[in-house]
């Protein structure tokens, strides 16, 4: 019953375009590759656990269900949304061009592979009869929960038959659902319908920003500038100053070295050096600023995938880029 009702309901998907515009050079261009692996055709419905209080003045029957969204909940094709969202990002905040057919081998191709693609969320239902010695009575009730959202997305970048980067991105977000006792069953269970597709939303928007990022990154190893919607530069607060000063390079994934260790004494350096160290994390060479030396051991300030991070490493596994 409830699986035949929330078919009928469905909610338009949207984009988010809150993101800054940025003010870079678009000297490269890139052609995008999709590979979907769609959602179910239907959003479907299963039962997970239920209760049973058969008393002799008092019922109560609860059935806990779980909801997973399907094409047949959302207006507009996902796979379109996907594709559409993600060129109009990188029309946005890219630092690239958006290229309609594959000509040559100096225009990269981003392969994206959508490898998991799930919406899921609890719907519960109650009923109570109770019998007095003149009268009885009942009551139905409904409510629904938060929407959990699992997106997997597979990122190849190539620049002819090289592979300059691959990697996953892993979303995992949760859309809060507020439950209403004004509202009557069927206001409930489409609003239910659309807090997932949100849910969805917002998890997309989020891998194509990190997608948009990590491609900025590539090409110009540094977070670009961003404009306001005028075109005019946009007054930056201390900390996006502090993280545009520090620039990161491209990873070097073909480099045959995998590590870099390079003395340095300590009166050789000193705050506000550019020096490089080798990242484990990120298996490449990364740029940073000189924050603080700490005896045998300096601070570091660096930027990774567009976020602003410090790290404390020893003196003997830094260099310095540039001459006092």
């Amino acid at each position: 019953m409830l699986q035949s009702s929330l078919i009928k309901l469905n909610s338009s998907i949207g984009y988010l375009h809150d993101s800054p515009k940025t003010n870079c050079q678009r000297n490269n261009q890139v052609y995008f590759i999709i590979n979907h692996n769609p959602l179910d055709s239907i959003t479907t419905v299963s039962k997970i656990n239920g209760l049973v209080l058969p008393l002799i003045i008092f019922n109560h029957f609860e059935t806990t269900m779980k909801v997973k969204l399907g094409q047949s909940s959302i207006q507009e094709s996902y796979n379109t949304f996907f594709a559409s969202s993600l060129a109009d990002e990188s029309k946005r905040s890219g630092c690239f061009n958006v290229s309609n057919a594959l000509s040559n081998d100096s225009i990269h191709t981003l392969e994206l592979t959508i490898d998991t693609c799930s919406t899921t969320s609890k719907y519960r239902k109650s009923t109570t009869f109770y019998f007095l010695v003149f009268a009885y009575g009942w009551n139905i009730s409904e409510s629904g929960s938060p929407a959990e959202t699992r997106l997997q997305v597979t990122a190849k970048l190539k620049k002819g038959n090289s592979l300059v980067y691959e990697k996953k991105y892993v979303i995992n977000h949760s859309q809060p659902f507020v439950n209403s006792s004004i509202v009557n069953t069927n206001k409930l269970r489409s609003d239910f319908t659309t807090n997932m597709v949100e849910g969805l939303s917002f998890s997309t928007k989020e891998c194509i920003e990190q997608i948009v990022a990590d491609l900025n990154l590539s090409f110009y190893g540094s977070v670009p500038s961003v404009m306001q919607e005028n075109n005019e530069p946009r007054i930056q607060n201390p900390a996006e100053i502090a993280q545009d000063s520090v620039k990161a390079v491209q990873p070097l994934l073909n480099e045959q070295n995998t590590s870099l260790k390079v003395e340095s004494k300590k009166d050789q350096l000193k705050a506000g050096d550019q020096v490089m160290f080798f990242s484990f994390t990120t298996n490449s060479n990364i740029k940073g600023v000189v924050k603080e030396i700490k005896g045998e051991t300096i601070l570091i300030e660096y930027v990774t995938f567009g976020k602003l991070k410090t790290i404390e490493i020893s003196k003997y596994d830094v260099r310095k880029t540039r001459p006092s």
